[in-house]
């Protein structure tokens, strides 16, 4: 009899969580918690209409055969954004359209005073039939057509936009690239895309494919697809700096802008800004010339770099973070004070002295850098270096 209790206990308490409450898009809202970053205990399951996304599709990072897609959706059809799918897991391959009915299950959030399932499961009830026309464009022409969204919204049709990398790419750990183009001053940014090519070069002719994003402002293509047209002969310049050097470089940018060229910035570690990521690999630091003063106005900014890398970055280490430059701006709000920092772009490169009496790095240096017989080398002063620093023949 107590093995039969016992049995009866698991079924019911299984049975107990395998059950979620189905609520519309509207109690959804009612039910998020009050307070920013908190999420409910209880599992939710929202029916709705998908109203908005951006049509890409991408492999889950805790599991490569599940598809997940960011959206959001309504509880009819139309543009209204009331609760957000947060790279929900696909039932398939096929990405949602805009008009699908689905529903979403999983704990609903409070992301900035805005309900939001993460990582939720979507079932999908009913098709909407959808027509998706493809644009080719200049980056002059996206430019227009995206400031014509509004904030955070995506654009009904797939661009194909057409033009040059604008300064250095920036790669992170799934190999996403990152980037800018340009037309005359203004900037479209290919943010997070998939590619065959494993890094585009300054000056490369490439087709940035996907929605349209507007993006505070900025006009994005987020988790697209690049395609390589042309390779440029340009050669990647690398600036060598000091922290003083690479903060007055930055500081020339305008706010919020990325520089064109490399910097390899040399200096000491003098606190720890964001701790090392297992998940991402990378870590944040604040860098100085002199650690009897440092200046707290320079950080490198998610470096990529291994566990055992990141356990030497001990406050005094000497190193070099080789990336583009960026000037980091917030406004100040009731509640926090501007920030105007110079850092690194995420995703550079580091090199960790080990010895002591390290001469500083001029500040005016420059070296090349070029792919001899599919190896990277490094011209400095004269010298030529491989990526390891060692000299070569």
């Amino acid at each position: 009899m107590k093995k039969i209790f016992s049995f009866a206990a698991i079924l019911f308490a299984a049975m107990s969580l395998n059950a979620q409450e189905s609520i519309t898009c509207a109690e959804a809202v009612a039910k998020m918690p009050a307070q920013s970053g908190s999420e409910t205990e209880t599992v939710y399951t929202v029916t709705g209409y998908v109203t908005n996304t951006n049509g890409a599709i991408s492999p889950s990072r805790t599991d490569a055969s599940i598809d997940q897609q960011t959206f959001w959706m309504d509880d009819s059809k139309g543009s209204q954004k009331t609760v957000q799918g947060y790279w929900c897991n696909l039932p398939g391959h096929e990405a949602l359209n805009v008009g699908d009915k689905i529903s979403v299950t999983g704990k609903i959030m409070n992301y900035n005073n805005a309900p939001e399932i993460k990582n939720g499961d979507v079932v999908i009830l009913e098709r909407a039939e959808v027509k998706i026309d493809t644009i080719n464009a200049t980056v002059c022409e996206a430019l227009e057509e995206g400031a014509s969204l509004n904030d955070k919204d995506y654009s009904a049709e797939v661009f194909r936009v057409y033009g040059r990398v604008k300064g250095t790419d920036a790669v992170n750990n799934y190999g996403q690239h990152t980037f800018e183009m340009a037309c005359g001053d203004q900037v479209f940014k290919p943010y997070n895309c998939t590619s065959d090519e494993a890094e585009f070069g300054k000056g490369d002719s490439v087709v940035v494919i996907g929605k349209l994003y507007n993006y505070g402002g900025v006009i994005e293509i987020s988790n697209g697809r690049i395609e390589l047209i042309e390779k440029s002969k340009e050669e990647i310049v690398i600036n060598e700096v000091n922290v003083a050097g690479a903060v007055a470089a930055a500081m020339e940018l305008a706010q919020g802008a990325t520089s064109d060229d490399l910097y390899a910035v040399t200096g000491y570690v003098d606190s720890i800004a964001i701790a090392y990521s297992e998940q991402y690999n990378n870590i944040s630091f604040f860098m100085t010339d002199n650690m009897e003063n440092p200046t707290y106005n320079f950080e490198a900014y998610r470096v990529k770099v291994t566990a055992e890398h990141a356990a030497l970055l001990t406050i005094g280490r000497k190193v070099t973070v080789t990336a583009a430059l960026k000037r980091f701006y917030k406004a100040a709000t009731e509640t926090a004070e501007e920030i105007d920092l110079a850092e690194t772009a995420e995703g550079g490169s580091i090199e960790i002295f080990y010895g002591e009496g390290i001469e500083n790095t001029a500040d005016e240096a420059k070296a090349l850098k070029r792919i001899e017989d599919g190896q990277v080398v490094i011209i400095r002063n004269g010298v030529r270096y491989n990526a390891l620093g060692i000299e070569v023949k």
